[in-house]
């Protein structure tokens, strides 16, 4: 997918990334409180968001095991902000954790900073016509 730019690239990833996920998400898995598609968007959301730092740390670095390393982090964390919350509280994960918008907001300063810097090649890599 690189041939259509890091960009697109990311988004469709992290698109398909997000809808990996969906049994689970519906479930209710990681997203109790979001019901039904508004937790596989969300999922869909935060893959998105997360991949594009994960795409630009694989090819920042040329190797997988930067982005398997914060992937691993990244999930360890996700249950963190449970040790703040009072005993048998409820947690809207779409609103207060790394999960859900809350927890976009950094990682999307982070990412929009690199796009200003240029860290991301937003160019085609390759004419599509040669690919078909």
């Amino acid at each position: 997918m690189q041939a259509y730019g890091q960009l697109i690239s990311i988004v469709i990833s992290g698109g398909i990334w997000g809808i990996w996920h969906a049994p689970l998400i519906l479930l209710g898995y990681n997203y109790p409180f979001a019901t039904g598609p508004w937790g596989v968007m969300a999922m869909c959301g935060m893959c998105i968001v997360f991949g594009a730092f994960l795409g630009w740390l694989r090819n920042f670095s040329d190797s997988v095991w930067p982005a398997a390393l914060a992937h691993g982090v990244f999930n360890a964390s996700v249950g963190l902000v449970s040790l703040f919350i009072v005993m048998g509280a409820p947690l809207d994960t779409t609103q207060a954790s790394i999960l859900g918008w809350s927890g976009w907001l950094l990682p999307t300063l982070v990412i929009a900073v690199m796009l200003l810097c240029g860290a991301y090649n937003l160019k085609r890599t390759t004419n599509l016509s040669t690919i078909r």
